[in-house]
């Protein structure tokens, strides 16, 4: 009987030892699948470049934009140059045959809004977005905005082109992916509220909205550091997005210092929170980051032209974004909202 209890206990040791090796073996599969996988997306990242996000930004903060402010001539022709960049990558245009979504505030304005279709979760959708309008022309001065918000445009035209190129060769998103420049963000944010009222996918099936908001200058680092970022209202709705921006980051080895406090301050944070088009969704309880370079001295001033613009840091901080938002777009499900329900809890 000792023996049989003994040849037993050695049978299911050997058992138990061959499905470890199988579950072990399945297991590192499955991750070397995955990180083959992710190991091509530095190939796409790196077409992110200094010379392209310059090529945007001189375009849209020329003296010939004449700050591009909402209504104008001037706009409008921002408005062709981001609808022509869409048109480049062969982004689809989602309102017959045309990217702009018009809508009327106290003048005309217009959203620009391309598509890049998913694959099995194509119903639902990231969307990042930047605002290309500015505050025009007063006293004969041109207020170019650079910064605010060529920069963050050129870097939301950048992170398109990375996606695109990736669909072209077989990694298209499993999320469908909105790449919006809105329009009257300086007239109360009446293009995103506008858009969030009259949404290409419904709004609950809207993963997030990375919302890129003057992302060029380096100034604004509480710490004189260059290489960080400022992400407003990561950690407002789900816990997700900071866990999924500290990973990106360390694994890609872009190694900003990633600021979700903005200088330390949560009233600080929280006025700023409302201060661009991420808040028309988040006030739907939508996941949102807002990146943003911190302040300097010439926000809204216009002393904000290109030859502040730092390129290599845009260029990381493009970078990061995209890698987030690529994440997002392949997630196998949506984003738990669990700051909401402990801020309700807490009251």
């Amino acid at each position: 009987m000792e023996i049989l209890k003994s040849l037993n206990f050695s049978l299911l040791l050997h058992a138990i030892f061959c499905m470890k090796t199988s579950f072990t073996i399945a297991f590192l599969s499955f991750f070397a699948n995955v990180f083959a996988q992710q190991s091509e997306l530095p190939n796409f990242a790196a077409s992110i470049l200094e010379s392209d996000l310059q090529q945007h930004i001189r375009v849209l903060a020329a003296d010939s934009m004449q700050g591009r402010q909402t209504g104008t001539d001037a706009a409008f022709m921002a408005a062709d140059y981001i609808a022509g960049q869409f048109e480049k990558i062969s982004l689809y245009k989602p309102y017959d045959s045309t990217y702009f979504q018009a809508f009327i505030t106290s003048t005309p304005g217009v959203n620009v809004v391309g598509v890049i279709e998913g694959s099995d979760l194509k119903e639902e959708a990231l969307v990042i977005s930047a605002h290309y309008d500015h505050l025009g022309v007063f006293n004969g001065n041109v207020y170019n905005g650079a910064d605010d918000n060529a920069s963050g445009v050129a870097a939301m035209l950048e992170i398109a082109e990375a996606f695109t190129a990736m669909a072209r060769n077989h990694y298209p998103p499993r999320r469908s992916v909105v790449f919006i420049a809105f329009d009257a963000k300086e007239q109360k944010m009446a293009g995103s509220a506008y858009y969030v009222n009259d949404p290409l996918y419904p709004l609950q099936r809207t993963i997030a909205n990375l919302n890129i908001d003057a992302v060029g200058r380096v100034e604004g680092s509480p710490n004189g550091q260059r290489n960080y970022l400022f992400l407003v209202g990561a950690n407002r709705v789900s816990s997700d997005l900071q866990d999924i921006s500290d990973y990106v980051n360390q694994a890609r080895k872009i190694n900003l210092t990633l600021d979700y406090t903005f200088y330390n301050s949560p009233t600080f944070s929280e006025i700023f929170y409302l201060f661009s088009d991420q808040y028309n969704f988040g006030k739907h309880q939508l996941p949102v980051i807002y990146y943003m370079d911190g302040l300097h001295d010439d926000l809204n001033k216009p002393t904000d032209t290109e030859d502040y613009i730092d390129y290599k840091i845009l260029r990381d901080r493009t970078q990061l974004i995209f890698y987030t938002a690529w994440e997002l777009a392949n997630r196998d499900g949506m984003l738990k909202k669990d700051l909401i329900k402990r801020k309700n809890n807490s009251r």
